[in-house]
C-alpha cells in the first residue's frame, strides 16, 4: 500500500517543516494526487524547497516524482478509480514542471536551419509522428524514423549538427549506446523524451533530457504517451508564437 512509502521514513532526520509536511502527507494521502506543490505550500505555510528537500530526503527526485509514485500506488489498488479527476491531475503535475527553458532550447534548434529527424517505434511512433505532421505543416523539412535499425545505421551518416528528436520508453545503454556515439561523432544534438529516466551512461552535457513518467498499461511495454503529447503541443504553440 502506498502509505509504507511513508511508514519508512525516519522522522528523526527531518527538520520541523519537514515534519509537519510528514503528518500532512499521511493524514492527506488519497487527496495528494489532486494537489499541486503551490497548494500544500499555502496549506502548511512552507516553502517549496521545504516539500522538495523532503521527496529527496525519502528517495525521489522531488514532488512530482513522489506523487507520481502514490498515484501508480492508490490505482494498482483501486481499478475503480474516478479517472476524470485523475488524468488531471497527472495532465497537470506534467504541465506544471515543464521547464520553459527546456522549451526555448528545443526551440532553437528547430529553427536553427539545420536537418531535423525524430525517431519513435511502437507505441513511441505516435508522438513522434505527430510532432513530424506538424513541423512539416509549418514548413520545417524533417524526416520520420519509426525503425530502431535504420536509425542507427542513418546515425553513421547524419549531416554535421542534425538535431535529433527522440521519443522512447526506456532510454537503455545496451540499445542505443552505438547511435550515441554516432552522434556525439558528428555533433549531432540529441532532445531524449523518455517514459523513464535515460540511463546515466548514455547523456552528456549537450542533449537535452525530458522524462515524462507516462502510466503503463496491462502490458508493461504499453505506455499512454499522453503527457508526450501535451508537450509536442506546447512545444508547437511556442514556436507559432515565436515565428
Amino acid at each position: 500500500m502506498t502509505s509504507s512509502i511513508l511508514d519508512s521514513v525516519d522522522i528523526s532526520t527531518l527538520t520541523d517543516n519537514e515534519k509537519i509536511l510528514y503528518e500532512y502527507l499521511k493524514s492527506n494521502l488519497k487527496n495528494i494526487i489532486y494537489l499541486s506543490l503551490q497548494d500544500i505550500c499555502d496549506e502548511l505555510y512552507i516553502s517549496n524547497a521545504t516539500i522538495v528537500r523532503f521527496c529527496q530526503k525519502i528517495g525521489y527526485k522531488g514532488f512530482n516524482e513522489f506523487k507520481f509514485q502514490i498515484r501508480q500506488d492508490l490505482y494498482s489498488k483501486n481499478q475503480h478509480t474516478s479517472l476524470i479527476p485523475k488524468r488531471n491531475s497527472i495532465l497537470k503535475d506534467f504541465v506544471l514542471s515543464l521547464d520553459e527553458e527546456f522549451i526555448m532550447k528545443c526551440i532553437e534548434m528547430i529553427q536553427s536551419d539545420q536537418p531535423i529527424y525524430i525517431y519513435g517505434r511502437n507505441m513511441a511512433s505516435l508522438p513522434a509522428r505527430y510532432l513530424f505532421s506538424m513541423l512539416r505543416a509549418m514548413r520545417y523539412q524533417c524526416i520520420c524514423i519509426d525503425w530502431l535499425d535504420f536509425l542507427q545505421s542513418l546515425s553513421e551518416k547524419f549531416p554535421k549538427n542534425a538535431v535529433l528528436f527522440a521519443f522512447t520508453n526506456y532510454g537503455r545503454k545496451d540499445t542505443y549506446e552505438k547511435i550515441i556515439k554516432n552522434c556525439k561523432q558528428r555533433n549531432v544534438h540529441i532532445v531524449w523524451i523518455s517514459s523513464e529516466d535515460i540511463d546515466e551512461e548514455l547523456q552528456n552535457a549537450t542533449d537535452l533530457y525530458l522524462c515524462t513518467h507516462e502510466e503503463r498499461l496491462d502490458d508493461v511495454n504499453l505506455r499512454t504517451h499522453m503527457n508526450s503529447f501535451v508537450f509536442i503541443q506546447i512545444l508547437i504553440d511556442t514556436l507559432k508564437q515565436k515565428s
